[in-house]
């Protein structure tokens, strides 16, 4: 019989966050404690975002504490606990990464619907490729946003979904940049993140 294996801890900036404002309440935080409230595996990712968060002064350092190893480790607050997760955007987001969701992002806007075979065709240039599978992961991190809805029911397996933009996230002519695993949607043209969960409440268009 086989072990039932436990879930994973959540990860992501907007758990690192959560974790981040609920240490605060309760006093301060350090790297190592949001790392082992996290699922991920190197500790540098976790150091990267607090490290990036109190340079950008959306939290400061308050004090310090001894470790386990005879060290000190410092002690963070989160400034406002009532703001929404800080993204680290990636440097390179005007590279090649980059240009394919500008390309899917205006061919978005350009089409009425459209499914991802159409998207990755509509958005390729002599320059740039897209293949389906990059154009379906930005589709699900856009509609796990609440920019997408799907329309319409598939009446049978293997036909491709097609999908729309809410005309209420047509927010301008900036992609909207995803982190690595899709958790976190930064709209370029409001200058915020996105509620994940916005889709939740979307619905399906008729």
């Amino acid at each position: 019989m086989k072990r039932a294996v436990p879930n994973p801890l959540p990860q992501g900036p907007q758990h690192y966050w959560k974790q981040m404002v609920a240490f605060t309440r309760q006093g301060g935080f350090t790297i190592t404690e949001i790392h082992k409230a996290s699922s991920v595996r190197a500790r540098s990712t976790i150091k990267s975002y607090v490290l990036f968060c109190a340079e950008q002064g959306h939290i400061e350092l308050v004090g310090e504490r001894p470790t386990e190893k005879n060290r000190t480790a410092g002690i963070y607050k989160v400034c406002n606990l009532r703001a929404e997760a800080p993204v680290q955007r990636r440097p390179d987001f005007t590279g090649e990464r980059g240009r394919r969701c500008q390309q899917l992002w205006t061919a978005m806007r350009a089409l009425r619907t459209f499914t991802v075979r159409d998207l990755a065709i509509a958005a390729a240039t002599d320059t740039v490729d897209i293949s389906e599978p990059t154009a379906r992961t930005y589709v699900f991190a856009l509609s796990k946003a609440g920019y997408l809805v799907e329309i319409g029911r598939r009446k049978q397996r293997g036909v491709q979904a097609h999908w729309k933009l809410m005309p209420g996230f047509n927010t301008g002519p900036l992609c909207p940049a995803t982190t690595k695993h899709g958790t976190v949607v930064f709209d370029r043209n409001l200058g915020r993140v996105v509620n994940p969960n916005a889709s939740e409440t979307t619905g399906r268009a008729a």
